[in-house]
């Protein structure tokens, strides 16, 4: 099993696992600046993977089978439960719990179709990517550390409920292509310092 991640882009995508494993860690200890700052590194590592999988000749189909189930996983982690576990842990009710399983329902769904029909000829996919969920994630967080606080139980809520309607939105958004990876790479990066700085600020 272990020899499939010598592949270069599963190696790409093992990268990001440990990121998000890592983040998933740390936000479960209440370390949420941290948790999202690394679990930012694991979108870029989901940007980085499917170029050098472009790129990669000769790969089996086994290694493309393996490669695209773990690329699953790791999406499911950075774009559904490291949100889920941060925004729940600001919902002060049972609520909680119900708006969790509502997160990574709505991550599922939205990977399996993807799985099945993908990016079309033009490298557009439908509904909005998971990889942007972090990036928003990390905007708020910000927001309320640098500009004005805000009631993070009732704002994350309300955003990430429109953002996972639009996960499974039938509209067409441009998901590949470079300028589109520098673009969210440059975003992920800056969020990321971000994040770190102003939780070394507050301390």
């Amino acid at each position: 099993m272990i020899a499939y991640l010598s592949d270069r882009a599963n190696a790409a995508t093992a990268v990001g696992l440990l990121c998000s494993g890592a983040a998933t860690g740390l936000v479960v200890k209440g370390h949420y600046e941290a948790g999202v700052a690394l679990g930012l590194w694991a979108t870029i590592a989901d940007d980085v993977d499917g170029e050098i999988a472009r790129h990669t000749k000769g790969r089996t189909v086994a290694t493309k089978a393996i490669g695209k189930a773990l690329d699953g996983f790791s999406d499911l982690l950075f774009g559904s439960v490291i949100p889920a576990i941060v925004i729940a842990s600001f919902i002060e009710s049972p609520a909680s719990a119900v708006f969790t399983a509502f997160l990574i329902l709505i991550g599922a769904v939205r990977l399996a179709y993807f799985g099945h029909f993908g990016l079309d000829d033009r490298g557009y996919s439908t509904g909005l990517p998971l990889s942007y969920a972090l990036p928003v994630l990390a905007a708020i967080l910000l927001v309320d550390h640098t500009i004005a606080p805000l009631e993070l139980g009732v704002v994350l809520p309300a955003v990430f409920v429109a953002l996972s309607l639009l996960h499974i939105a039938p509209f067409k958004i441009k998901a590949s292509g470079t300028l589109v990876h520098v673009f969210t790479i440059g975003i992920a990066v800056a969020a990321s310092a971000g994040l770190l700085i102003t939780s070394r600020a507050g301390q």
